[in-house]
């Protein structure tokens, strides 16, 4: 009886080990996933960002362009109606990615996203931009549900523009958007609108998303 007690005890000994790293690896897991949890819902908290906007003609655009800091360009003629947003933050937790900006129209419901025009920082001017990572967004914020790629006749289509500058501890830019002909225009964007600041980091993964208060740019 004592020898095959013995002969047990390295069994018992290995089942209790592997509990032991199950659980573990169960709680890693769990840790890893709530603290995803938990950036998602307040990665941005920290960050104090400010945005001003105004709606404008295609004539009108290079004067707002102008009111935010930026040299004249020529507006889309086509446009019903375009906007120009100037957005600053401070106390960026993680440098080293990029911040999106996407504007959408709060009157609709979910939000529906409004083309992008470009933007300009301190390293210049560039235009709009769109990733498959970014589909992530809709998952985890349901105001951005209709940044989603849809499915249509075609196929699967995403018509969604992001405006992005570099996450750098403290900065300005600003960003143009427009309407096509037929869009619901407004008088009012600070309140018909709604800008998103989303953060995406070094590798290109969408770490979290939050609203920024719109005010009065003119």
């Amino acid at each position: 009886m004592r020898i095959s007690g013995t002969r047990r005890m390295p069994v018992v000994v290995v089942v209790v080990v592997v509990v032991v790293l199950a659980v573990g690896v169960v709680a890693a897991l769990w840790l890893r996933d709530h603290r995803r949890d938990q950036e998602w819902a307040h990665g941005g908290d920290g960050v104090d960002a400010r945005a001003r906007i105004t709606a404008t003609g295609p004539a009108g655009f290079g004067d707002a362009l102008v009111a935010a800091g930026v040299g004249r360009e020529a507006g889309i003629a086509r446009a019903a109606q375009m906007y120009v947003v100037h957005v600053s933050w401070s106390g960026t937790p993680d440098q080293g990615g990029s911040y999106e900006f996407l504007l959408l129209d709060r009157r609709l419901s979910p939000p529906t996203p409004v083309r992008g025009f470009g933007v300009w920082d301190a390293e210049g001017g560039t235009g709009s931009n769109w990733s498959g990572a970014y589909e992530s967004l809709a998952d985890h914020y349901p105001w951005l549900a209709r940044t989603a790629s849809q499915h249509t006749d075609q196929g699967w289509t995403n018509d969604t523009d992001a405006l992005g500058v570099d996450a750098t501890d403290s900065g300005d830019g600003t960003l143009a958007y427009y309407l096509d002909p037929g869009q619901l225009e407004t008088s009012s964007p600070e309140r018909d609108l709604l800008l998103a600041m989303v953060f995406v980091d070094a590798d290109g993964e969408v770490r979290w998303a939050r609203k920024v208060p719109l005010t009065s740019l003119i």
